[in-house]
């Protein structure tokens, strides 16, 4: 039972990003275990903006979006006892909005399907069979933008999205200068958003699944 309600899921949250290093997601996930939850609020105010923008890139309806999302965090908070297990909590968390998403767009098809029986004039919008097919295409396209960049840039470009280092940090690490960093970020980032762009994939998408990498 409740004993305070959960934090709005709002997708005003976007633009909230909370850095935790990994020793406090250790402590997080344990004092969570135990019902701490401020704890959990911790963890839900650092993660729940990257899962909502996961969601959108997949679904267009607003309420969609944070009734899945508000889901997820349920689901975290109701199995809080195997959280002192979990090595890395954004993939834990990623993989349940996986789900979550995928179990919704099934039950969205089959009910699609069968209001389609009900009606010869109902027209059926298009999905797959396999909606988990659509997600697991999305991202190998994502993926594959990678592959289009030079190694050193592919480097910077990860150091920068998913190390999260700075830009003298990567010219340190690189016996680079600051600026020839930056040149390189321009020229691949511009390099990736055309090419998902002809694919018809978010650059927010790329940026999510390296991430959620472990």
């Amino acid at each position: 039972m409740w004993l305070t309600p959960l934090p709005l899921f709002s997708l005003s949250a976007l633009n909230v990003h909370i850095h935790i290093t990994e020793e406090e997601e250790r402590n997080l996930l344990s004092n969570v275990a135990e019902g701490d939850w401020q704890a959990f609020t911790r963890l839900y105010d650092a993660y729940s903006p990257l899962i909502i923008h996961y969601l959108q890139v997949y679904l267009t309806d607003k309420h969609d979006v944070e009734e899945i999302g508000q889901e997820v965090f349920l689901k975290v908070w109701k199995k809080r006892e195997i959280l002192i297990t979990v090595r890395s909590f954004k993939n834990y968390v990623f993989i349940m909005a996986r789900n979550a998403l995928n179990d919704f767009l099934k039950a969205r098809n089959a009910l699609l399907q069968k209001q389609a029986g009900y009606s010869k004039d109902y027209v059926l919008p298009h999905y797959s069979a396999d909606d988990k097919l659509i997600t697991d295409q999305y991202e190998s396209i994502a993926r594959s933008g990678l592959d289009l960049l030079s190694e050193k840039q592919r480097r910077i470009f990860l150091l920068r999205t998913r190390d999260e280092m700075t830009i003298q940090e990567i010219a340190d690490a690189e016996g680079m200068s600051v600026g020839g960093v930056h040149k390189s970020l321009q020229q691949s980032t511009q390099q990736l958003k055309d090419y998902l762009a002809r694919n018809g994939i978010s650059f927010t998408l790329l940026l999510l699944i390296l991430f959620f990498q472990p």
